[in-house]
């Protein structure tokens, strides 16, 4: 048996990068800070808080004084798969008992699976069971917003800060371990070879400037620096199949020190009543270092758990970029202000804000976002030779396996992402101008994710939202801002392929090396012997047939891996958003 770079690469194939693309699609919602959230992430042309340093930096140009920007969002996700298949799917196993422990109760149950003759009640139930519905946890994470603004001329504006983009939430998904409780008790999470739990933060200082050519023209840039921290747990097989007794719980955390990024963008101003903004987002790649720690013997009966740390030398991907427009449409209580606006708090206004707040009665806002999501096709994880798992058994025996394999240096993951298209539609009503207003808006995008190879990580699918935000005005320079946005998302309903023995599958596998069907039988205590398929009704339509492979150690040439995405895919987001903008 080669334990090689198998291991790695079902790890890798499902880490959680925090794409901090500031733009929402793929992994990100629509509307980073409270008033981009109230109005649906129709504000690249609305220049009215620090929050253009991602939106539009060429509107540092645009706004009056300075201002001191402290929010947050949270979102809340429900997110749930009901897997397509059966427990029993590809678990052979060669003799081996796995063990499952409820980490809370200390509940044990222990199966003597691909034994023959000593398949009881028990193990029968396992391997005729279909796969219960697996649902996130999730961590609960304010994502935080900081920006300050000011002009240093008539002409020049500002800003810097810590932005973070809208991230769609993180968190576990069954126990610690991977173990969920189903309909027959104890049970491995269907999804734990997509995922098990994940954690990655990421930090990003911000600076941008803009120069104001004239009244009709501004430019602006912004360049963010990009520290990611990727933490990820996954299970990956030891050998072929899903038996859980060959299952090793891996835990990857890497970091990348430097990713740099550059958002660019052109406002102008052709009448006082219009903006018109374009704007670009490049993003540096991904490249990180760090460490994998490998937990064997987890549910095998006859083995002990035992950890080993190793080294990763990179795990790289291609974050997406982005490019919008914006077109908004004001109609102003007063004309549109054409100084730096560092005077105007003390003597031009009598101590009041000059703002869209203050001096519009209402405006509404059309943007398009067009997302580079394709570039994520792929992750690629390099290894460092000459590393080991080691595993124990109950009697004391330590062995080790050596990893990754010479003739497999690097693994190429599929991602199979798509680009995404916006349309964002948001506007503000200003009921008590400088006192009270109310922001509304509705924003779409496509599906940016081959449906085949949907994984539990991130959820690019096709969403609409609906947003609404409110702004009060407090001790004529103080703005508190709330908002609330619930994103319906598609329901993604990813096929199981047909059915094949599993001989018939190696041979396709070894000649093309591509896996295209499922042996669905079940019970079976070695791999040769025959047995009836065992599968779920079909669904009535399918968006994609799986066919994201359990990456695993080869036992033996030619062997394929199982396909483990089919299943339904469910899910929604709630944000809640509070800010607090103070003109200085």
């Amino acid at each position: 048996m080669r334990f090689g770079s198998a291991v790695l690469t079902v790890v890798f194939c499902h880490i959680i990068l925090s794409d901090s693309t500031v733009q929402a699609g793929g992994i990100e919602y629509a509307g980073a800070g409270t008033q981009a959230l109230g109005r649906a992430g129709a504000v690249a042309a609305r220049a009215d808080d620090p929050m253009v340093l991602m939106y539009n930096p060429a509107g540092l140009a645009e706004l009056r004084g300075s201002q001191l920007l402290l929010g947050a969002n949270l979102a809340l996700m429900r997110a749930c798969v009901d897997p397509i298949g059966y427990y029993g799917w590809g678990a052979y196993g060669g003799g081996k008992p796995s063990r499952f422990v409820d980490a809370k109760t200390g509940e044990t149950l222990t199966l003597q699976l691909g034994r023959a003759g000593q398949i009881g009640p028990n193990e029968q139930a396992y391997y005729e069971g279909a796969y219960d519905t697996v649902c996130l946890k999730q961590g609960i994470t304010p994502v935080p917003e900081l920006g300050m603004t000011m002009r240093l001329s008539e002409r020049v504006g500002v800003g810097f800060g810590l932005m973070f983009p809208s991230v769609t939430p993180q968190g576990q998904w069954g126990d610690a371990q991977g173990l969920v409780r189903g309909r027959g008790g104890l049970r491995p999470a269907a999804t734990r070879y997509e995922q098990v739990a994940s954690g990655t933060i990421g930090v990003f200082p911000t600076v941008g400037i803009a120069y104001r050519f004239s009244d009709v023209l501004r430019i602006g840039a912004a360049m963010r620096w990009g520290i990611i921290n990727v933490d990820n747990t996954s299970q990956a097989a030891v050998l072929v199949g899903t038996t859980p007794a060959n299952d090793i719980l891996a835990r990857v955390r890497a970091v990348d020190w430097f990713i740099p990024e550059l958002t660019a963008s052109v406002h102008v101003v052709p009448t006082d009543a219009i903006d018109i903004v374009a704007g670009f987002h490049y993003q540096d790649d991904l490249n990180a270092a760090g460490d994998i720690s490998l937990t064997t013997g987890l549910y095998d009966a006859n083995g002990v758990g035992r950890t080993k740390v190793n080294q990763v030398r990179a795990v790289k991907q291609k974050f997406p970029w982005s490019a919008w427009g914006g077109l908004r449409y004001a109609s102003r209580l007063t004309p549109r202000p054409s100084g730096s606006g560092s005077t105007d708090l003390k003597r031009e206004a009598g101590g009041r804000v000059r703002d869209p707040f203050e001096e519009e009665r209402m405006d509404v806002e059309l943007d398009v976002h067009y997302e580079m999501n394709a570039r994520h096709r792929e992750l690629s994880v390099e290894y460092v030779p000459g590393q080991t798992a080691e595993f124990e058994s109950t009697a004391g025996t330590v062995t080790t396996q050596t990893f990754p394999d010479p003739s497999l240096p690097v693994t190429h993951i599929q991602k199979r992402w798509r680009d995404q298209l916006s349309i964002r539609l948001g506007g503000s009503y200003n009921v008590l101008p400088g006192l009270f207003g109310l922001s509304a808006g509705v924003h779409y995008e496509n599906r940016g994710v081959d449906p085949s190879y949907m994984q539990v990580d991130y959820w690019p699918l096709q969403r609409l939202g609906l947003h609404a935000g409110v702004r009060v005005r407090v001790a004529h320079t103080i703005d508190l801002m709330l908002a609330y946005a619930h994103i319906f998302q598609e329901t993604l309903v990813v096929g199981a392929p047909s059915h094949q023995n599993f001989d018939v599958i190696g041979m396709q596998y070894a000649s093309t090396g591509a896996v295209n069907n499922i042996d669905k039988r079940v019970g079976v205590p070695t791999l040769g012997m025959p047995g009836p398929p065992l599968e779920e009704a079909k669904p009535a339509a399918v968006d994609g047939e799986a066919r994201l492979t359990q990456n695993f150690s080869k036992a033996l040439p030619g062997t394929p891996p199982a396909i483990v995405n089919a299943g339904t895919y469910r899910s929604g987001i709630d944000v809640v958003s509070i800010s607090l903008n103070v003109h200085y």
